[in-house]
């Protein structure tokens, strides 16, 4: 599955969900992609930004501390541990 940012011709952005690219572009071909505010039928994909890692020099966000619970963690002297 796929998540497209699609816009219509009056500015309506919304997103949509896909199988895959080639059914987004079978369906715009077809003319079957509307937008759900005013019904129209001129839709064409948004600008959508990428989601790309952090370069090398950020640091690592934190890592969420440990939650222990009867049976073990294996990191700390929880009475019950194993």
């Amino acid at each position: 599955m796929i998540l497209y940012s699609l816009q219509c011709a009056k500015g309506h952005v919304f997103d949509e969900w896909f199988a895959n690219s080639a059914e987004y572009d079978s369906r715009s071909a077809a003319g079957t992609l509307t937008c759900p505010e005013c019904g129209g039928g001129d839709v064409s994909k948004a600008i959508m930004a990428p989601r790309v890692a952090k370069s090398a020099g950020e640091p690592a966000p934190a890592p969420a501390a440990p939650t222990c619970m009867p049976g073990g963690c294996g990191a700390c002297s929880f009475a019950g541990h194993d």
